[in-house]
């Protein structure tokens, strides 16, 4: 029976075989059959087609070769005539020289005594040389022209090539040949040199050189004395090392030197070996029996960070001198790195006399080569579009030619990276067009693989250039990014008519914020060069300044060469590259960093900015610092990087923001609300007051916050679906609609503050109406105040909530308050307060800065510096309505500062006044001090008790001290008053839940100290303020001296009757009683000429104003009396009805009668305290009436002292149409002063 089990193989190809077992395995394997079959098919057509193209090829062959042996003949028989005519001139030459020389044997010349040898061969060379240019000249007459020969070297195939093409006739190959064919001399090694294309000067010193060892042969002097060291100079790929090989071994050849031997190295291998190994090299020479040492890139001997080769150089020096005859040597190197090498020691010169430099190929030059590198590579079989010598190919090498010139160009090396570049171009043509099934020439070079695609075709299939037009805003960007492709377009079509193009540079600066997308637009832009064939590679390498900086000098230098080498063919991009900058902000722009500035001055050296460089280097950082760096470095690289053609990122806008987070929403599987977004783009608006806005990335900011908010505030964490709220981007996101209730509760503790809070009141409806008209105009509401007034009336206080106000509108991103003074803007030197105002103003963007004491802003120059940046910097777009800013000072030392800078005034339009505060405001302000420590003083209840208006009067005699602080003073007497009441407490053993007391007499003690220390402090001599302002201003009006109301203060104690709770009669007539006036008074005299009736007219004023103050005063003391007698009456009312209330009743009739006479005497309280409030609001009446008078009056004055009409400086005394002063010489009227 047959086994029928299945049985699995592999063939060798590895196809899958299978058999029974009963069966034997199949001898072969039918797809191999099958494969092979196919094989043998197309190799027999393939051999059919390549028989076809054999003979076709063997025909041209036969055909060309036919032509070129009649062409040869031709030449030929050229050659052969002329050389027929210059072996007979050689032959003439020779018969002259052998008849000068049985001449000068028959006829030997005079020997001179003094030197024989010297005047024998200079007659002998004079003899000759006379007698050799008569007799060649006349000969050569029959001799024809070397141009006539043709251009041996010229390409064959030059059809329609322009004539400026054409390789120049070399005139050093042509002496060669001469000297070859006519006098029969040959040498190999020259042969070699005069091969290489291009190299004249090169070639001319070759035969210098060759005919120098020639005469001094000839001459019979010894020649191994001579020095031939030689210098090959020139950029790479010139063919310095093939040429110096071929000079050893000529100079060998020639038996110049004895022997043959040569020794390659490199300037590093030499300083790495040390003197030692050099030392070893020479010794291998002169053991050889001489010969040459070349020293390729020499200039690395004299390199910063190769300590060893200046000792290797001194060695070098002396084997020079010491071995000449013996061993040649040959330095190379570039040529502007060579002069550091020269430069080590002046005996270099002297050592190596020749120097060779060694041009850039030209373009027929490059062209030549061109086509022998592809003849080589391909052996003749490549065909290129438009032929060898087309337009496209002229079109490639003029692209490469244009580097030429340029330190570091690559020659024959950059032309076989250009041929390399073309063959990839070819590579992935062919590649494309056999994955749509086509089946394209791999032998042919078309259009594009030789100068790349069209740019127009080429954007619109490049995904690079797609993607930046899809991206959110940069307007700006894309049109100057399309305008620079235009320019290319216009380029491409200029060379396709073989004329110059427009000179653009590819290197660019992008200007713009963080998250702008200035590294998304650098990829792109390098992917964008690199599909319209502009750059070779397209890799986008990110650096930042610290990548190019040294820690040493030299250092910078090198890593900078480095990455400019190793980013060749990429896009280099410099992030924040104003680092690169030493000087800047804080140091007034005058430091200087030689590791920064060594780096700056070698991307100016090594970059060039040509049309075919193949790289791109962006520059990246912030508008303001950029535009400073390139103002104070090397001004090449303004050339290199024209910044006014920058690419500017601007800030996203709200419409553009609010897409980017619906585009980040999408991105990462989240959403939110209408209002949510709304929220969050305000935000947004806010964030962008601060300085360097993040744009992009304030939006991922933002929403990572909102996701930390979110699952804070959810009680369910597993939730999959994400929607944000409002709350979620901002949890105070309605403070808007709260900012008037926000407002009154804001300032509920600061006392007196109506007016101000009734301002602010207004902004907040201003910026609400403008928000619901959708009006962006900030300029309607002011950001810039000045406070105005005395110490302790609430500037400092009121600013520090001017943040929260203005955080609530919207206006800023933070509530934050930046408190300063005069002394943190004002710098130390020259230029150095610029910067740090700016610097300051910088930090303040978005919040409020508040400067105390500002008028120390109007003293010495520095502070004038201060001011006039001050000025400048408010009207520019990054600071303007982006920052609130407060000046705060006196009122009179003020308005000073603003008189300074007129500019400064209209700056700070906005003026907020504050007043001394009134006796009652001082012990509100008490009383609310005392409470938050738990402190109670009963009387402070009671506006009617004694103790009330014993400290009112006290605190009133304070305020007209001239060290009066307002509420500064109520707070340091509460902090004496809660360390007394603590004191009581703790003696008494109070508990801790029960509020402390301290008692009315010492609360009077306390303001009695105080006053006593005050009032010792005004009678010291004020010193007066600095005068250092170098810049003219007008003298300040005089400041009357300090005020010592003994009298008052004697009073005060004296008198057993309590004062009114009200203070104003005795306020306005303190504030009227000026000592200095009086003073003023009572020494003024009678000036001459004034008549007796102003005389006594003006004294009849003066007797008014007496007698008008003496009124004053007494119907303050009898609206004292009767408010004195009030309060009485209804303490002895109160009395009364306490005692009635005490009293028991023994019968109905009595309690009857005892409630009736209670309620009599509380009618009569009531009665009482009317008329207490009657007298109180007359007194506030006279007080208000009084103190607008005192005001204009005192305006008045100020005019007029200001107007410095009297010289004496005398008080002014009212005449009713005008003011007189106390002398009676000068008169002002009332329409002279405005009133």
């Amino acid at each position: 029976m047959s086994c029928l089990q299945v049985i699995r193989s592999q063939c060798t190809s590895g196809h899958q075989l299978s058999w029974k077992c009963h069966q034997n395995k199949p001898p072969v394997c039918a797809k191999c059959e099958r494969a092979a079959a196919i094989a043998q098919k197309k190799a027999e057509k393939d051999y059919e087609l390549q028989q076809k193209r054999d003979a076709e090829q063997l025909a041209h062959i036969r055909k060309m070769a036919d032509i070129e042996e009649a062409i040869a003949q031709q030449d030929q028989l050229m050659k052969d005539s002329q050389l027929a005519a210059e072996r007979s001139a050689a032959i003439l030459q020779k018969e002259k020289d052998l008849e000068a020389a049985i001449s000068r044997a028959k006829n030997p010349p005079r020997l001179n005594k003094v030197s024989p040898m010297l005047s024998n061969q200079q007659n002998a060379m004079v003899t000759q040389n006379d007698s050799t240019k008569s007799d060649f000249n006349v000969e050569s007459k029959s001799v024809p022209p070397l141009s006539s020969q043709g251009n041996q070297t010229s390409p064959t195939n030059t059809a329609g090539l322009p004539s400026d093409w054409y390789l120049k006739p070399s005139e050093s190959e042509k002496e060669w040949e001469r000297q070859k064919n006519v006098e029969g001399v040959s040498n190999p090694h020259v042969d070699a040199i005069m091969n290489m294309t291009g190299l004249e000067e090169v070639k001319e010193q070759v035969l210098t050189i060759k005919a120098l060892i020639g005469t001094k042969k000839r001459q019979g002097i010894q020649f191994n004395r001579e020095r031939l060291n030689i210098a090959l100079l020139g950029n790479p790929g010139t063919g310095k090392t093939t040429v110096a090989r071929s000079y050893g071994k000529l100079l060998a050849s020639l038996q110049a030197i004895p022997g043959d031997a040569f020794i390659e190295t490199t300037g590093s291998r030499l300083a790495n070996d040390g003197v030692a190994g050099i030392k070893k090299q020479v010794e291998q020479v002169i053991n050889a029996g001489g010969g040459t040492i070349f020293v390729d890139e020499a200039y690395q001997l004299t390199s910063k960070q190769n300590f060893q080769g200046g000792p290797v150089l001194d060695f070098l020096l002396a084997e020079m001198e010491n071995n000449v005859g013996t061993i040649v040597f040959i330095v190379a190197g570039y040529n502007k790195e060579m002069e550091s090498f020269f430069e080590h020691n002046p005996g270099l010169t002297s050592r190596v006399p020749y120097k060779i430099h060694f041009a850039d190929y030209t373009n027929p030059e490059l062209l030549y080569m061109f086509k022998k590198m592809l003849e080589a590579k391909f052996s003749g079989t490549l065909r290129i579009e438009g032929g060898i010598d087309g337009l496209y190919t002229r079109i490639a090498i003029r692209r490469l030619g244009r580097g030429r010139g340029t330190n570091g160009f690559g020659n024959a090396r950059a032309l076989q990276n250009t041929i390399d570049a073309i063959l990839r171009r070819q590579a992935k043509r062919l590649n494309e067009l056999r994955k749509q099934g086509q089946r394209p020439d791999d032998l042919l070079l078309c259009q594009s693989d030789l100068i790349g695609p069209d740019p127009s075709m080429a954007r619109s299939q490049s995904r690079a250039w797609n993607k930046l037009q899809e991206m959110i805003g940069l307007k700006a960007v894309k049109a100057t990014v399309r305008s620079l492709m235009e320019i290319i377009d216009g380029n491409y079509q200029r060379e396709l008519q073989e004329r110059e193009p427009i000179q653009i540079s590819l290197n660019r600066v992008f200007l713009g914020s963080p998250g702008t997308g200035k590294t998304t637009v650098a990829k792109l832009y390098g992917q964008i060069l690199v599909d319209l064939g502009l750059l070779s590679n397209g890799e986008v390498v990110v650096k930042n300044p610290a990548d190019f900086i040294g820690a040493f000098l030299g250092e910078s230098e090198t890593k900078t060469k480095q990455i400019l080498a190793s980013t060749a063919g990429k896009v280099l991009v410099i992030d924040e590259a104003y680092m690169l900058y030493g000087g800047g902000a804080g140091t007034g722009g005058k430091s200087s960093d030689q590791f920064r500035t060594a780096v700056i001055d070698t991307l100016v050296a090594e970059i060039q900015s040509v049309p075919g460089e193949d790289r791109c280097v962006l520059l990246l950082g912030y508008k303001e610092q950029m535009e400073e760096m390139f103002q104070n470095v090397n001004p090449g690289l303004a050339r290199r990087f024209a910044i006014e053609d920058a690419f500017n990122f601007e800030d996203f806008d709200d419409r553009q923001l609010l897409e980017i987070l619906n585009l980040k929403l999408k991105d990462q599987h989240l959403s939110a609300t209408d209002p949510a977004k709304l929220v969050a783009i305000q935000v947004l608006d806010r964030l962008r007051n601060r300085p360097n806005f993040g744009n992009a990335g304030e939006v991922e900011n933002l929403l990572s916050q909102a996701k930390a908010r979110y699952y804070q505030s959810r009680k369910n964490p597993n939730q999959v679906d994400i929607v944000f709220e409002a709350q979620d981007f901002d949890p105070e996101h309605d403070r808007g609609d709260r900012a008037s209730t926000n407002l009154s509760k804001l300032f509920e503790d600061v006392v007196g503050c109506e007016e101000i809070v009734q301002k602010l009141t207004g902004y907040q409806q201003l910026a609400q109406a403008l928000k619901k008209r959708g009006i962006e105009d900030r300029s309607q509401i002011p950001t810039n105040f000045v406070f105005k007034g005395p110490p302790g009336t609430g500037k400092t206080t009121v600013a520090r909530k001017m943040g929260q106000v203005y955080y609530d509108m919207g206006f800023l991103s933070s509530k934050e308050v930046i408190e300063c003074s005069a002394s943190d803007l004002v710098g130390q030197y020259i230029g150095h307060t610029g910067p740090k105002t700016k610097k300051l103003l910088e930090k303040s963007l978005g919040r409020v800065l508040f400067i105390d004491e500002a008028y120390r802003l109007g003293e010495g120059h520095f502070a004038k510096e201060a001011i006039d940046e001050l000025v400048a910097a408010l009207t520019l777009d990054k600071f303007k309505s982006k920052i609130i800013v407060i000046l705060a000072g006196y009122d009179q030392d003020m308005n000073n500062l603003l008189a300074v800078n007129a500019g400064l005034a209209s700056r700070f339009p906005e003026e907020i006044h504050f007043r001394n505060m009134e006796p009652s405001r001082c012990l509100e302000v008490l009383q609310r001090e005392l409470a938050r420590k738990n402190v109670h003083l009963p009387e402070l209840d009671l506006p009617v008790s004694e103790g009330y208006i014993h400290m009112f009067n006290l605190i009133h005699d304070l305020s007209i001290l001239p060290s009066w602080g307002n509420a500064r003073d109520m707070i340091q007497l509460s902090k004496k008053m809660i360390q007394i009441a603590l004191l009581a407490a703790m003696t008494q053993g109070t508990p801790n839940e029960t509020p402390m007391t301290i008692s009315v007499a010492d609360a009077i003690n306390c303001i009695d100290e105080m006053y006593n220390s005050q009032q010792q402090r005004s009678r010291a001599t004020a010193t007066p303020k600095s005068k250092a302002n170098d810049y003219p201003q007008f003298s300040p009006p005089r400041q009357p001296p300090a005020i010592t109301p003994d009298a008052t203060r004697t009073q005060s104690k004296t008198e057993k009757a309590p004062a009114p709770p009200q203070p104003p009669v005795e306020e306005i007539t303190d504030m009227n009683a000026n000592p200095d006036e009086e003073m003023q008074t009572a020494v003024a005299k009678r000036d001459k000429g004034v008549t007796d009736e102003v005389w006594n007219q003006l004294q009849a004023c003066i007797q008014a104003e007496k007698e008008r103050e003496e009124e004053i005063k007494q119907e303050a003391e009898r609206l004292r009396i009767l408010v004195k007698e009030q309060i009485e009456m209804a303490r002895q009312q109160q009395l009364l009805a306490e005692k009635i209330a005490r009293a028991a009743a023994k019968d109905a009739a009595e309690r009857e009668e005892l409630k009736r006479q209670r309620e009599q005497a509380r009618l009569k309280q009531l009665e009482a305290l009317q008329e207490q409030r009657r007298l109180a609001a007359a007194l506030e009446e006279r007080r208000r009436v009084e103190e607008e008078r005192r005001k204009k009056e005192a305006k008045a004055q100020s005019a007029l002292r200001a107007m410095g009409v009297c010289v004496a400086g005398f008080r002014w005394i009212n005449m009713g149409s005008g003011y007189r002063c106390a002398g009676g010489s000068h008169f002002v009227s009332n329409a002279h002063l405005g009133i």
